[in-house]
């Protein structure tokens, strides 16, 4: 018969040691944790324990080497991965860190735990080493309800200031502060619930601030702890809610194909689908991004996508009614805003273009005003709630369209589709143009019309430019490339209008100029067909502004 294998002795005393030898206290700690679940009946121990457990430690894939080492030194057997009947010597140890952690029943009987030289159980084990504190705890309304609110409070402090942090705006080097909070926040995450709450927040928070690399990353650690077995990271919410980040991180980079395939993907799946449809936030996700995907493929030439322009035009605004009706049933005013602001927007954009109203039985000015409700709306939501600050895309998307119809008309299939308006003929042919004046907007505006105060520029066009433009450089907000390019453009348009060549419009457009090669092909070919439709000087200026950047 073979022998029977020895029993080995944990000792829980300071300096930890395991057969009379010293021991690593994560190593200790890891193989109690373990050895405590199989005694429990728990089965296995998420990654996410450990990693809240220790949450200082950089690298909790060496911590987890380094145990597994030291448990092969010890001659204990610790499984790894979802299937507890696999051999861990067959499993692979590239994927080791992602748990969940196991051990059988034969290699639990071998342990013996000790403190002051006492054998102790499993309840003794876990008030020394803490377990209660770091054990995954059942959802509110579970059987521990008590010892659920009664744990520390550290992670939903630093949660609710992350949250309130990003209220104030996702703009530049704030942006990255708030995506360091969500971090923060979930260092202190108890179980996989808080775990996988901080990192979806955490990489939506790095999108939106423009840093794609850490919400990738992110997203790749939020992936590996619904992997590891955490019924709490598996809940068809955060599911569901991964799927959305996912495909706004591809939509980010300029992949419409991938995540428009992600969001199919999300509605197709049989229990997914459902939640995305029955979660009103979750809906207004899913709404507003398929809504932005399909004002891609409107604002096309036609016959260059796979839909009609006017098809692709009225699925978006479908998208986007669906969207604000969402966001109004989550009581999302973030929510509301960006719904309100992308209707505004793609209104006029789809109506100037011919997309929508082919007949043309709305008139320009009807449409224009419109357009401009829905900004003011969303505007006055950031203005009395709070929140979407640190952007300056309400102001650009006035600015835009307030030009209304001055200049040529909207581009005609088939006649220079796409490549922008012509070269203005002259400065005062240029200044001939007739824009909706600032009192004729809010007059539209009313009875939201509060956040557009003489105080931040509304006296005149150009000055609501320079307004913005001058948060940017006094540092109060950061605006990313493509934001500052438009305000630029506005500037100098403006400022033009109103005033001829002036040295500040020729800085303005100069300015702009620079700041092209930060932005994308697409981007880049956009402003410079909106330099082409500016009068002589300004063209000039621009041109100039060009050579001296390339020859120095």
């Amino acid at each position: 018969m073979p022998a029977t294998p020895a029993l080995i002795q944990i000792d829980l005393s300071a300096p930890y040691r395991v057969d009379g030898q010293p021991a690593r206290y994560q190593s200790v700690w890891l193989l109690a944790r373990i050895w405590h679940a199989q005694c429990a009946g728990e089965g296995s121990v998420p990654a996410s324990a450990v990693r809240c457990a220790f949450p200082a430690a950089a690298n909790l894939r060496m911590l987890v080497s380094r145990a597994f080492a030291d448990f092969a030194r010890w001659q204990v057997a610790v499984g790894w991965g979802a299937d507890v009947r696999r051999d861990p010597d067959t499993a692979n140890p590239a994927h080791r860190s992602r748990g969940p952690f196991w051990i059988t029943a034969g290699s639990a009987r071998r342990l013996r735990f000790v403190v002051n030289g006492r054998t102790v159980g499993p309840a003794a084990v876990a008030r020394h080493l803490g377990f209660s504190a770091v054990a995954l705890a059942p959802a509110p309304g579970g059987i521990d309800g008590v010892g659920y609110v009664m744990r520390d409070m550290a992670f939903w402090s630093q949660l609710t200031q992350a949250m309130r942090s990003a209220q104030d705006g996702y703009a530049g080097a704030h942006g990255s502060a708030v995506a360091e909070s969500f971090r923060t926040a979930q260092r202190s995450a108890a179980d996989g619930f808080q775990q996988a709450l901080a990192l979806l927040k955490e990489s939506l928070a790095w999108r939106r601030c423009g840093r794609l690399e850490q919400s990738r990353a992110a997203l790749r650690r939020f992936d590996r702890l619904a992997q590891g077995g955490d019924s709490h990271a598996a809940m068809p919410t955060f599911a569901a809610m991964g799927h959305v980040v996912r495909a706004w991180e591809r939509y980010t980079r300029g992949d419409n194909d991938g995540a428009g395939a992600g969001l199919a993907a999300l509605r197709a799946d049989a229990e997914l689908g459902l939640v995305a449809r029955y979660n009103p936030r979750l809906r207004f996700e899913v709404l507003n991004l398929e809504a932005l995907l399909h004002k891609a493929e409107a604002m096309r030439a036609p016959g260059a996508g796979t839909v009609p322009p006017a098809q692709a035009a009225q699925r978006a605004l479908d998208a986007f009614a669906g969207a604000l009706q969402a966001a109004y049933e989550a009581d999302s005013v973030d929510a509301v805003q960006h719904a309100a602001a992308n209707i505004g927007l793609c209104l006029w954009l789809f109506w100037r273009h011919g997309r929508i109203d082919a007949a043309r039985e709305l008139s320009a000015g009807a449409v224009q005003r419109q357009a401009m409700r829905w900004l003011g709306l969303s505007e006055w939501i950031c203005d009395r709630f709070g929140v979407g600050g640190g952007t300056a895309w309400n102001a650009i998307f006035l600015l835009r369209i307030a030009r209304g119809s001055s200049g040529p008309d909207a581009p005609q299939a088939g006649k220079g589709e796409g490549r922008g308006a012509p070269a203005a003929a002259s400065m005062a042919a240029f200044r001939r143009q007739r824009p909706l004046s600032v009192a004729e907007a809010i007059d539209a505006l009313r009875p939201l019309h509060a956040p557009f105060a003489p105080a931040k520029g509304f006296v005149r066009w150009s000055a609501v430019a320079a307004f913005a433009l001058e948060d940017h450089d006094a540092g109060h907000v950061r605006l990313g490339p493509l934001q500052l390019a438009n305000l630029l453009l506005e500037s100098a348009w403006y400022l033009t209008h109103e005033q001829g060549a002036t040295a500040k419009a020729c800085a303005a457009v100069e300015r702009l100029a620079a700041q092209l090669p930060s932005l994308r092909a697409a981007e880049r070919a956009f402003f410079a067909a909106e330099i082409r439709a500016l009068p002589p000087e300004l063209r000039d200026a621009a041109a100039e502004a060009g050579r001296r950047r390339k020859g120095g």
